[in-house]
């Protein structure tokens, strides 16, 4: 009996030992947009991720990401930190007022003026609202060429943190626009640094193709609109 109870011992030992713990795998950054159900679940903080470039890889508005999670100016994260992209427990009311709230910040407002070219160049791919599509635009150029910012603003990430973006640099310009200039070949400011309109922010890189292009942004509430609304018409 006891050698009995030794053997069963010893086969629960081994199981447990064999055992794989469970492992949650939550949506990296890099792969937000990637998947369809990233909005579902939450996200594991990164070293060197800000909540902007979060927000930007869900394609969320900086606000509501910090409002969900309950964080405050100036959105101080730890790397392991958990994020939730959307509410996990909304309740009917609660997304109403939301929506009206979106409302009311999307109705029409003082715009933002001033706005310049990122850099000289042809325009070699437009933006395109279709699934897949371009959410800005790009622009051909030659590799190292100056990278200039549109608009007065804030840095708020620099880095290469978010897959098919390469060096990638996000400009807070007020609470409702941002910019975002990717694919660089040298990133020359840093994270909360001052920049004026037109100031030099980097130098062009080449894309995922090997192509020497700027692939600029606007983002308006954290949804990318089209820059050409913005931008003044390009000379002939």
């Amino acid at each position: 009996m006891r050698r009995y109870f030794l053997a069963l011992l010893s086969l629960a030992v081994l199981i447990s030992g064999c055992a794989k713990p469970r492992v949650i795998k939550l949506p990296p950054v890099t792969e937000g947009w990637h998947k369809s159900s990233a909005i579902r679940n939450a996200y594991v903080v990164q070293k060197l991720d800000t909540l902007y470039s979060i927000a930007w890889a869900f394609g969320v508005d900086y606000r509501d990401l910090a409002n969900i999670n309950n964080l405050h100016p100036p959105y101080i994260l730890r790397s392991g930190q958990r994020l939730y992209i959307t509410s996990p427990s909304k309740s009917i009311k609660q997304r109403m007022k939301s929506q009206i709230e979106f409302a009311q910040r999307t109705s029409p407002a003082k715009p933002l003026l001033g706005w310049l070219w990122p850099a000289s160049g042809k325009i070699a791919s437009f933006f395109n609202t279709k699934l897949g599509g371009n959410k800005g635009v790009d622009i051909a150029g030659s590799l190292g060429v100056p990278i200039l910012a549109c608009n007065h603003g804030t840095v708020v990430y620099g880095g290469e943190g978010i897959r098919s973006y390469g060096k990638l640099i996000i400009i807070k310009h007020n609470d409702d626009y941002l910019s975002a200039y990717a694919y660089n070949q040298h990133i020359l400011v840093a994270e909360g640094q001052k920049i004026t309109t037109g100031q030099k922010i980097a130098t062009m890189g080449k894309d995922n193709e090997g192509r020497a292009t700027l692939h600029f942004e606007i983002r308006h509430f954290g949804k990318p609109v089209n820059p050409l609304l913005y931008l003044p018409k390009k000379p002939k």
